[in-house]
């Protein structure tokens, strides 16, 4: 089928070095970076079908995020289940324990996110989400028993400096299609991605868990399903059904807005970027896989320019720099062993 070479499997996919693996993941900040602006303007689409003028009250907006997140990776958990369907048979335990484990922190982390998003640049967002570089090595020393080296640690430093900068106030940044708003409560978006980027590490140290353990393709399609039903459950539980209600849906197939961000939002955003994390991560260690996931602000920033969604400032162009400090230090220390216990996918 011509669709299966699509998305390799575990397999086809084994990188000749860490270099390889580093670039991989790489590829998925890009495409990560790409969904900070693109998910402001799909959830404003979004918003105005399922609210809207209901559109402010903070039980809403969580039960329509809560939604959005299930709608997306429902689809997603079907495009990837299509495109890998031959796959998609003779389950592990290690595949449905893997991706219903990985696949909450994802959902829970998500709902986070994209809640505070509203409330904040989407650059800030970013560097908000990448403070996983603190905590993950953090988790990697004390929960995994796995020492953290020096270099790691100096790119920590370096990330931590470019997430600094990218994320300080800067009234300065906003642009015409701006659509952070002014939070309720002061710093509450800020306050909900750092409660996400929490949520993103045990993600993190999750699959790195049960990566070597399971095949990707299938704890992908996993956790996908899995990000979906707990999200759908979420919002329906806050909001209620009458956010589902038909005119919304109609209304939402006709708006080109949500019709061209919910589709590369899944297919690059979702299935791409999930499917390499999956394949990819469990060869690296989480604290330098933690590193390389700090390009994501540098590449959502680029991004939120190109979407003019904020303006760029010396402080973003110096925090993109020592950003892709950390990477290079990561890069450039040889390989971080992996423990012979966790090894490769499909060993």
């Amino acid at each position: 089928m011509q669709t299966e070479a699509v998305l390799p499997v575990a397999g086809e996919l084994r990188p000749a070095s860490q270099g390889a693996a580093i670039g991989a993941l790489v590829v998925c900040c890009v495409l990560w970076g790409y969904s900070f602006p693109v998910m402001q303007v799909a959830t404003s689409a979004f918003d105005a079908h399922v609210l809207g003028a209901q559109q402010g009250g903070n039980a809403g907006d969580l039960a329509a995020r809560a939604l959005f997140n299930g709608l997306r990776f429902g689809l997603a958990a079907m495009l990837h289940g299509a495109l890998t369907w031959r796959r998609q048979r003779r389950f592990s335990r290690g595949d449905v324990m893997g991706g219903i484990v990985v696949g909450t922190f994802f959902a829970a982390g998500m709902l986070l996110q994209v809640t505070g998003l509203r409330w904040t640049f989407p650059s800030v967002s970013s560097f908000l989400t990448a403070l996983a570089v603190v905590f993950a090595p953090l988790g990697q020393a004390l929960i995994l028993r796995r020492p953290v080296g020096g270099a790691t640690w100096v790119a920590v430093v370096f990330a931590m400096v470019g997430m600094a900068l990218l994320g300080w106030p800067k009234p300065e940044a906003a642009a015409g299609n701006t659509l952070a708003r002014v939070p309720p409560v002061p710093h509450l978006g800020e306050m909900l991605t750092v409660a996400a980027a929490l949520l993103f590490t045990g993600q993190i140290l999750a699959v790195d868990r049960f990566g070597g353990r399971a095949d990707a393709v299938r704890l992908t399609f996993v956790m996908l399903a899995t990000t979906s039903v707990l999200s759908l459950v979420a919002g329906v539980g806050i909001g209620g059904p009458a956010p589902l209600r038909w005119e919304a849906v109609v209304g939402m197939t006709r708006d080109p807005r949500v019709l061209w961000t919910m589709a590369t939002l899944v297919a690059f955003s979702s299935v791409a970027a999930l499917h390499l994390m999956n394949t990819y991560q469990p060869r690296v260690s989480p604290a330098t896989a933690s590193v390389i996931y700090c390009t994501e602000p540098l590449f959502g920033t680029a991004f939120s320019l190109a979407f003019a969604t904020e303006r760029l400032t010396v402080l973003t162009v110096a925090g993109g720099a020592a950003v892709l400090a950390s990477v290079l230090v990561v890069a450039m220390a040889g390989r971080d062993p992996v423990l012979p216990s966790e090894g490769h996918l499909g060993q």
